[in-house]
């Protein structure tokens, strides 16, 4: 009886730490584009980035246009590549606390560890982003 107890404590600690577990922000590649599920490895983590930032510039319209610019670390920059070769076409999603930031559409194989996204909405999710 002290067993079957012993078992259901272990398995309900180990589905409670499931269920909090907190998914390290960073790229993910999605497997879902009509709910934004996605894979729960990472691509790279932020541990991962070299640099992250969210840049303003006036355009044409007179308006401002902000972009999110960053740089995987150099140890991370062929795994970057063979991700941005294997999702061209397809979406891959910034994750920040668990939370969808954005979901950009890799548009080709990015071989230099870089990437840019703009987005109307990144300038309301600048503190997010960035912390």
């Amino acid at each position: 009886m002290k067993t079957i107890y012993l078992i259901l404590s272990i398995c309900c600690t180990l589905l409670a730490n499931g269920a909090n577990k907190q998914d390290a922000n960073g790229w993910y590649f999605i497997t879902d584009s009509r709910t934004n599920a996605f894979d729960p490895s990472p691509i790279v983590t932020v541990a991962d980035f070299e640099m992250i930032r969210i840049d303003s510039l006036l355009n044409p319209e007179n308006t401002m246009t902000y972009v999110l610019t960053g740089k995987v670390k150099a140890g991370k920059i062929k795994t970057w590549a063979d991700a941005t070769e294997k999702a061209t076409g397809k979406q891959i999603s910034l994750l920040n606390n668990g939370k969808l930031i954005t979901a950009p559409q890799a548009n080709r194989k990015t071989e230099n560890g870089n990437f840019l996204i703009s987005h109307p909405e990144l300038k309301k999710k600048k503190k997010k982003i960035l912390t």
